[in-house]
Parts: C-alpha cells; sequence; structure tokens
C-alpha cells in the first residue's frame, strides 16, 4: 500500500494506491487542501507561523488517512514554494517530529523527470510520443516545467519561474488599472517565455502536452470533457478561450466559472 503526498505552491495533495507486482498502482483515494505555501515564499522569502501550522494540520490529517488504509510506504515531496523559501528546513523539521512524515524537496531536474515519466505512461501510443517534435509542459504555481520530446525521448528540459502563484504574488501591490496590470502581467511572460525559446528548441512542435490543474480547466471549458480525462483542443481554440479572459477583472472569473 502506497501514499503520496505532494506539497505545492497552491495546494497539499495526498494520493493512496495499491500497488501490486506487475500491475498498475490502483487509485483507493485523492486528497487536496488549498494551502498557498506560495502566497507567502513568493512574497516575503519564508513560510509564515500561520501557514506552517496550517500545512502541518492538513498533513496530520492525510497521515490518519494513511494510517486507515494501511500504508506501508510514502513517498512526500516539495516543490518550488518549499525549496525557495529561507526557513525551509525548519518547516521540514516540524513536519517530521508532529507528523511523522519525512519530506524530500525535489529539484527542477528531478521534476521534469516525473513528469516526463508520469506522460510516457499515460499517453502510450499517442501520436505526440511519435512526433520529431513535442513539447511538454507542466505548469504549476510557483513554476512552469518544459521539455522538449523527440520520438518520445527527453532531448531538452527547464524549469522556469512562470507559475500562476508566483504571477499572481508579483501583481499583488500593484494598483493600476485592470488593462495595466493585464499589459504587466503579459510582459513579465513575454519575458520568461524568451529565457524559455532561448534555451529550448520549439520550432517545429506538432504537439504540446499540458499537465497542471490550470490547464485542466481550461481544457475542460474548451474540451467539454472531464477533467479526469485527456482532453485535447485545437490551438486556436485555447487562444480564444485565454483572449476572452483576460478581459475579465478576477470578481468576473470567478463569477462565471463559480470559482
Amino acid at each position: 500500500m502506497l501514499g503520496v503526498v505532494d506539497l505545492g505552491a497552491s495546494a497539499i495533495r495526498l494520493l493512496v494506491a495499491q500497488h501490486r507486482p506487475g500491475e498498475h498502482p490502483e487509485i483507493l483515494e485523492e486528497a487536496s487542501r488549498a494551502m498557498l505555501l506560495g502566497r507567502d515564499t513568493f512574497s516575503t522569502g519564508r513560510i509564515g507561523a500561520a501557514t506552517m501550522d496550517a500545512s502541518i494540520r492538513a498533513l496530520a490529517g492525510f497521515k490518519e488517512v494513511m494510517d486507515g488504509y494501511g500504508v506501508t510506504r510514502v513517498c512526500a515531496v516539495a516543490t518550488s514554494a518549499v525549496r525557495e523559501a529561507s526557513n525551509a528546513e525548519m518547516f521540514l523539521d516540524r513536519i517530521r517530529v508532529r507528523v511523522g512524515l519525512n519530506v524530500d524537496v525535489i529539484d527542477g531536474s528531478e521534476e521534469s523527470r516525473l513528469t516526463y515519466v508520469a506522460v510516457r505512461d499515460r499517453l502510450a501510443g499517442h501520436p505526440a510520443l511519435k512526433a520529431a517534435c513535442t513539447l511538454l509542459m507542466e505548469v504549476g504555481g510557483g513554476s512552469v516545467d518544459v521539455t522538449r520530446l523527440s520520438r518520445g525521448a527527453p532531448v531538452q528540459a527547464g524549469v522556469y519561474p512562470l507559475g500562476s502563484v508566483r504571477m499572481r504574488q508579483r501583481l499583488g501591490s500593484w494598483k493600476g488599472s485592470h488593462e495595466q496590470r493585464v499589459r504587466l502581467l503579459s510582459a513579465q511572460v513575454a519575458n520568461v517565455v524568451g529565457d524559455i525559446v532561448d534555451e529550448i528548441t520549439v520550432t517545429g512542435s506538432t504537439f504540446a502536452v499540458a499537465l497542471g490543474g490550470d490547464m485542466r480547466f481550461v481544457a475542460s471549458r474548451v474540451a467539454g470533457a472531464s477533467e479526469d480525462a485527456i482532453m485535447e483542443m485545437p490551438r486556436q481554440a485555447f487562444l480564444g478561450f485565454v483572449a476572452d479572459l483576460v478581459k475579465l477583472d478576477e470578481g468576473e472569473i470567478a463569477e462565471r466559472y463559480q470559482l
């Protein structure tokens, strides 16, 4: 019985699965708790006391769930929000003492490797893994992980500071109009995209495989399928959705999509 815990920039997630030799793991339970670790780290450089306490309470609840299933092996990882926090070691020590979980902080290269392995297994036989050039992108709260695949094999990869929570925190104290905020955000995105295309060959790509909660949300609206399914959307449909979305302020977005 396996338990997996992920401490991300916007949420802490749990997955419990049963793994029999020679078979794919059977997922028994999934849970998630909104926890903006990235809000603290990306604005102040450290995880605040209140966020620490709330995270530990959530992890203690997840530990009870895993104990109930008789989990014998736990893999707990943290990414950019913890990795970049100046008090990360204190946070991890408190989790170890109060919850009994050892959390590994993984670097960008390990994030890229795990993302690739997951997509390779899930999309086995898909044309995207047979194409000469496919871009694999995981859009998270703190960063975006970009990997270039050739015939299904990774040939270039990088992790860049372009997460949704990070971008929001950069705009948090800026009081301009909605149109000015969109222009500023677009300029920030363009700067990071410029770094990406300088380091990773994107020309000639015929597929883009996108992961992450934000991308699942968009695809479910554009493709009209379940957020648990593998969804495909044409490039122009995606760009059209984004063009409509940037016309709305935060309140209008929340109202339209019941967020």
